[in-house]
């Protein structure tokens, strides 16, 4: 991987990887892309993984590890005394303890955290995936726990790390010693993965949770050449769907969503009908050119092709352990800017951050980085309000703006700044001038209405962090997305698939607080790295996140050499006695299929898992979203964590926390979601700015 040298923010940094676990080699690799000088310590046979297999000079190696490992310094344990390196992360797929360090950042990733009372328990990426809920949001037509593929599970606990890593490198500045982290895998995947679902049932929300709400026509369409996923969820994407059918009859009384709720089947039928006329790139085009979310489904052979993906350059070619294969780069684009003319600290608690989004993938990054310390202000428009603000869904149902479930967990430890409209352009100046981050999802053109330039504040030695679904260059760069249309374009959606090959239904929106927690990594490593006084503008495509995801996909289909397809680890989904599922990883050779099933179907779920994990496989009882909000686990950890809500309604309520903490004190501690307007009673005159209280200049 080759670092750009605009976001080498943590230059200086030496980071070591100990153990073959793969989320603690994914932050790793994570942390490289940004600068930190990384070695990898071996020793002992190789891991056996999932997944394709490519052909090396060294003989057959796991895609991952060629993806993950590529431009890792390697050496033995006796090379790596733990206190040459600022960040040392652990990775058994194990509870271990921690080594002893004088002044290094030791993060131990483990599969349930390193106390509470599966503790002791081993993982893998299908335990990750069933105890952290990710597999109970895809199944078959038969309604069958389909496993996500590759490692996308520990992946995603992978970019937590790096983030907690970060804030142990924060907290060992302040402190002047030695910081032990400890990071759970299952808490790490239940925040990227089911993150809506759970604030769903915190906030005893009517209604579906997640992706299921969104209306018909909302899923997987046949084309002539493979798939497209169309989401049309609000009334004018519904209205600019029928002006793409050309105003069809059967589309006549179906304008408010009740209607569209209760003819579900019909519209979906008529829109297979027409999708299956139509090539998947020009089917998409041309809803988006009516804005209708809509994106074509790609195989990995697709992404290296991918008009946008080759126009931002995220697919290049490498020769990893003598192979040339296709690799992706970083998920974002990058410039630098100018020098800051005020000396910045490198502590969080000292970065202001101003941000300008809506919706999950930019919240989310604020809320992370406000629980690790900084000062960040929400700017709010009282006539654009966000979506889940304005219709929730709603704590018990009652319509609210301070009482949105989604908005809760995705805006908490953060203020309010509520802006007059008009004015709005003067309003957000002020805070902006007085930021060292801009965080914006809410694209170009309403930037360009409110006098906001990205490049200029990275001109004035400041960060400017944007997301989009594409990005905001390239031939996609205007395409309206929802993260499911992101997962599809991404490949993750066409890899899974269930036992006869069929697409399964995918509703995780796993793009968008992971694409935030990646975005969170590149804010704290500047902020907190020798770059800090150097500004950037960082363009990250959520699109890109979810490549990542499927990486070792993608490089495997690429080589002359077609590479085994079945690594050396099996999986498998097993009903139990009671009727709940058991996911079952295992290496070839330790039990067969039908072991399992007939061990699954004898007991129930918690006990057959308990049985196979004995047996020397790695299994767990797949968890929905309320085992997880009820888990004696996640409760003595206190993952969930209450909070006084500004609703008085409410009174308190809970968040999801964050998935790592400093050993020994207990959950890192949440500020509530802000009341809309928060900061405006605080921050002082008009010609002041809002985050620092300084006049403002002129």
């Amino acid at each position: 991987m080759t670092t750009d040298a605009s976001t080498a923010f943590l230059g200086g940094i030496r980071v070591l990887q100990l153990g073959d676990g793969i989320a603690g080699s994914a932050a790793v690799a994570l942390l490289a892309t940004l600068g930190a000088g990384v070695t990898k310590s071996t020793g002992g046979p190789p891991v056996p993984r999932h997944g394709p297999v490519i052909k090396t000079e060294a003989g057959p190696v796991a895609a991952i590890d060629v993806i993950l490992d590529r431009d890792k310094r390697l050496g033995t344990d006796a090379d790596n005394p733990i206190d040459e390196y600022d960040i040392v992360i652990v990775d058994h797929e194990a509870a271990v303890t921690p080594p002893q360090a004088r002044t290094a950042v030791v993060v131990v990733v483990s599969p349930f955290g390193l106390d509470g009372p599966r503790a002791g328990q081993t993982g893998g990426e299908l335990v990750a995936q069933a105890a952290g809920g990710l597999l109970s949001t895809i199944e078959g037509s038969d309604g069958t726990p389909v496993p996500a593929p590759g490692y996308v599970a520990l992946k995603a606990a992978g970019a937590v790390t790096a983030l907690a890593a970060l804030h142990g490198l924060d907290r060992r500045r302040v402190s002047k010693h030695a910081v032990c982290v400890d990071v759970s895998v299952q808490e790490a995947v239940i925040s990227t993965a089911v993150l809506p679902e759970c604030a769903h049932l915190l906030y005893a929300c009517p209604g579906r949770a997640g992706s299921g709400r969104y209306l018909a026509p909302s899923g997987l369409f046949g084309c002539r050449d493979g798939l497209v996923r169309i989401t049309a969820v609000e009334n004018h994407q519904w209205r600019g769907l029928v002006v793409a059918l050309d105003n069809p009859e059967w589309a006549i009384g179906l304008d408010e969503r009740p209607a569209r709720i209760q003819h579900a089947d019909l519209i979906n039928r008529h829109v297979a009908e027409w999708a299956a006329t139509l090539d998947k790139a020009d089917c998409a085009a041309l809803l988006q050119a009516n804005g209708v979310p809509s994106t074509p489904v790609n195989a990995p052979e697709e992404i290296l092709t991918s008009p946008q993906f080759l126009f931002r350059g995220a697919v290049s070619r490498a020769h990893p352990g003598g192979v040339e294969t296709a690799v992706l780069g970083p998920p974002w684009l990058s410039h630098r800017g100018g020098q800051s003319d005020q000396p910045r600290t490198g502590r969080l608690s000292d970065v202001r951050i101003a941000e300008l989004t809506h919706v999950l993938a930019g919240p989310i990054i604020g809320a992370l980085l406000g629980a690790m310390g900084a000062r960040v202000l929400r700017l709010e428009d009282p006539d654009r309000l966000d979506i889940y603000r304005r219709t929730g869904p709603f704590a018990a149902g009652k319509p609210g703006v301070e009482r949105g479930a989604y908005f809760a967990v995705a805006n908490h430890s953060k203020a309010s700044l509520l802006i007059e409209p008009t004015h709005a352009a003067a309003d957000v100046a002020r805070a902006v001038a007085g930021c060292d981050v801009l965080i914006e999802n809410v694209g170009a053109s309403r930037l360009r209405r409110l006098g906001v330039d990205p490049d200029a504040v990275a001109a004035s030695g400041r960060l400017a962090v944007r997301v989009s679904g594409f990005g905001s260059t390239g031939p996609l760069a205007g395409y309206r997305v929802y993260a499911n249309n992101v997962q599809a374009y991404g490949g993750l959606a066409g890899l899974t698939v269930d036992a006869t090959g069929a697409p399964a239904r995918l509703s995780t929106v796993i793009a968008d607080p992971l694409s935030s927690v990646v975005a969170a990594v590149v804010v704290a490593a500047w902020a907190l790295g020798p770059a800090r006084h150097t500004g950037a503008v960082i363009d990250l495509s959520m699109a890109e996140v979810v490549a990542s995801t499927v990486a070792e996909y993608v490089a495997a289909t690429s080589i002359e050499v077609p590479p085994v397809t079945e690594g050396a680890v099996r999986r498998g989904v097993c009903r139990a006695a009671d009727g709940r599922w058991v996911a079952v990883e295992f290496d070839a050779g330790v039990l067969q299929e039908n072991q399992l099933r007939q061990l699954a179907a004898a007991v129930p779920a918690g006990e057959a898992a308990d049985t196979v994990n004995a047996l020397g496989a790695r299994a767990a009882a797949v968890q929905r979203p309320e085992d997880l909000i009820a888990d004696p686990h996640l409760a003595a950890r206190g993952f969930f964590p209450e909070v006084t809500h500004p609703d008085p309604d409410i009174s308190t309520a809970r968040l999801v926390g964050l998935p790592w903490r400093f050993t020994g004190r207990g959950p890192v501690p949440l500020a509530p979601p802000p009341a809309l307007g928060s900061a405006n009673v605080s921050h002082g005159k008009d010609d002041q700015c809002p985050l620092t209280h300084a006049p403002i200049p002129q």
